[in-house]
Order: structure tokens, then sequence, then C-alpha cells
């Protein structure tokens, strides 16, 4: 209750700061195999799965917002092994952040290693039931050769687990000309699986200003999952 009231305060106050409009929406398509991960849905018979992806990224003085939709395709299997009853399911994720800079809590510099500290929030539901709040507090970090690397540190509570840590970690980095790596690290606890961490690495080749191309790997692995999948991916860009 506290982190929903939370978020709903940062939601009520983020249109009434000073806006730095830079905002950015893909579609992403993405095919992989080896899909054999019950416990978040992510598992076929086969192991092939089909994903369609939404992203946006808004970033404004008073900080950024970042929020994605996935929605799978195939035959999907539940946590036991038997065949589900449709053939797709949706997750989503909204991850706000009030900037300490803009706030005057914590000063800005075009040098320090820091570039600006933030208060994060994130709500993490899944079509399946699951659910997720998590309220905490973030970093943006200026490293050479990164046009974006940034750090939350979370307190979550889930509808399965105990209320617990999370820490995550995401990138974007050129690498040469025409290519780029992105992704993130989230590393959870749980009470029965130990520790859980997502990995989700990309490496993509740019056509232009409005399409990537490259592979994506899913990495899930805690005491009850193991899953490495990699998927070939399509990015557009409007």
């Amino acid at each position: 209750m506290r982190a929903l009231l939370c978020i709903a305060v940062f939601v009520a106050c983020a249109p009434c700061l000073r806006a730095q409009s830079f905002s950015s929406s893909n579609l992403q398509l993405l095919a992989g195999s080896g899909f054999d991960d019950r416990l978040t849905g992510a598992s076929t018979r086969s192991g092939d799965l089909l994903t369609l992806s939404a992203e946006r990224l808004d970033v404004r003085a008073w900080g950024d917002s970042f929020a994605f939709v996935d929605i799978n395709f195939g035959a999907l299997r539940d946590f036991g092994g038997a065949r589900r009853g449709h053939s797709y399911q949706s997750y989503a994720e909204w991850q706000p952040r009030l900037s300490l800079g803009h706030l005057g809590v914590w000063r800005r510099s075009d040098t320090a290693v820091i570039r600006d500290l933030f208060l994060a929030a994130q709500v993490n539901l899944s079509d399946s039931g699951f659910r997720a709040l998590l309220l905490g507090v973030g970093a943006d970090l200026r490293i050479a050769g990164f046009d974006s690397l940034g750090v939350n540190l979370y307190a979550r509570d889930d509808n399965f687990n105990s209320p617990t840590a999370q820490l995550t970690a995401f990138w974007l980095a050129p690498v040469g000309a025409a290519w780029l790596t992105e992704g993130f690290l989230d590393v959870a606890g749980s009470d029965a699986d130990g520790t859980d961490v997502v990995f989700q690495p990309r490496l993509l080749r740019r056509f232009g200003d409005h399409w990537q191309v490259g592979i994506e790997w899913y990495y899930h692995h805690n005491r009850s999952v193991a899953a490495s999948a990699p998927q070939l991916m399509l990015k557009w860009l409007p």
C-alpha cells in the first residue's frame, strides 16, 4: 500500500514539473528457441516462442519514465508442463523515476561519475495473475563508451514471495558505427528459489534511422528455472 501511495504521488506531481522533452518508442518482433521458463510462462513444448513487444521512453527535466508490453505467442505450458488454454500471454512493466537533481536534493555535474540520483518505482503486471510493486533509489552513471548506464535498487513486494530486494542494471552502448548493445539485468530474492536472475542483453545493427536487426539472449535462473534462449530480433523505431 505504501508503494502504491508513493507511485500515486509521483503520477500526480510529475505533470506539474517543468518538462524537457525527449521521447522514443519502438516495436519489436522476436523469434527464439529453447524457451522452458515455466515460472514466468515463457515455456512451450517445442521451445519455440514468438514475442511482440512495444517500448516507450520519456526523459524530462523531472526524471524519466520507461514502459514496455510483451505478448508471447506459442503452445504455452504451465509450471507443471500442461498445455495452457490459450496460446498467448501478456506482461507489462512501468518504471518511473523522479530526479533528485531537479528537486535540488542532489547537485548534478557534467563531469562526475554519477550523473543524477532518482527516487525510483516499478509496477509489474501479468495476465497470469502475477503482480509486483517496487520502490527505491536509482543512479545514472557517466562511464566512457556508454550512451546510457544506470542502476536501481528497490524494495520489492510481489504476490508470490515475502518482501525482498531487487537490483536492476541497464545500459545502451555503441559498438562501432553501425552496431549497438543494450539490455538489462535483474537480481532479486525469493522465498523458495534462492537468488533470481533475469538477464537480457541485445546486440543490434542499425539500418538507417528506423530499423535495427540482431539478437537477444533470454536468460532466467534460480533453483527452479534454468532457461537460456537466443532470439532473432527486428526493431522498428517510427
